[in-house]
């Protein structure tokens, strides 16, 4: 029982904090904090299916990178990984949040997306962890849970473009998907590749979308219609 309350202490907990984080930043019309839960827990289901979806691409995955076939292992991240992983949080957001009458500013798509990659995020590193060890959850505890919540926080925003754009409806999915699927499996590929050196590549990613998605945020604070009204 104390070996696993250790094990969610230093898994579940770190995704609740940066979703507490990224909460905060609604700061005109915050989301209902059912939704936002109802989201991080569907996160964690999606990773179940993920694996489920994923053990299709193992062997190979796993065969490019003791062979050093670095363009196999690469596409191998991007279509095996990043846009199975992210297609699947998109769908997670679209059943729990996308079509109530909630979603309703630029904001929430980016919430919403937040917090089913980090619950995605948080169940993933409780794997990790009882595989691998503490030591492995603690490392991933900060830079994994934000790199997902950057991952789906962008898919996110795209899909509030798309929801308030509905003549681009399918143009602004297929573009988050594409462009989460495409940093997150390079994430992946980076961190998988037989060079250590590379694997700093994986921080400078999560602090290019770090940056990215800041400025979302940004745009969505300023755009917000509810903005004129917090401020009165």
């Amino acid at each position: 029982m104390a070996a696993w309350a250790v094990l969610i202490l230093v898994t579940i907990v770190p995704g609740l904090l940066w979703l507490l984080y990224f909460y905060r930043k609604d700061i005109y019309e915050p989301e209902p904090k059912g939704i936002v839960l109802r989201s991080f827990m569907l996160g964690m289901v999606a990773v179940v299916v993920a694996a489920l979806i994923e053990t299709l691409f193992r062997n190979a995955l796993e065969s490019a990178r003791l062979s050093g076939d670095l363009l196999s292992l690469f596409l191998f991240s991007v279509l095996g990984i990043g846009l199975v992983e992210e297609g699947l949080k998109m769908g997670v957001v679209w059943i729990s949040a996308y079509r109530t009458p909630e979603f309703n500013e630029i904001m929430d798509g980016i919430i919403y997306g937040a917090s089913v990659g980090l619950g995605f995020a948080a169940l993933e590193n409780l794997f990790y962890a009882r595989t691998w060890g503490l030591w492995v959850a603690l490392s991933r505890a900060v830079l994994t849970c934000l790199a997902h919540a950057l991952f789906s926080g962008l898919s996110g925003y795209y899909m509030a473009l798309a929801r308030f754009n509905p003549e681009k409806r399918i143009g602004l999915i297929l573009k988050g998907l594409l462009i989460t699927s495409f940093w997150h499996g390079t994430y992946n590929f980076l961190l998988l590749c037989p060079y250590p050196l590379w694997r700093f590549g994986s921080l400078l990613i999560v602090l290019g979308l770090a940056y990215t998605v800041g400025r979302k945020i940004t745009f969505a604070q300023q755009f917000s219609p509810f903005r004129g009204a917090k401020e009165d």
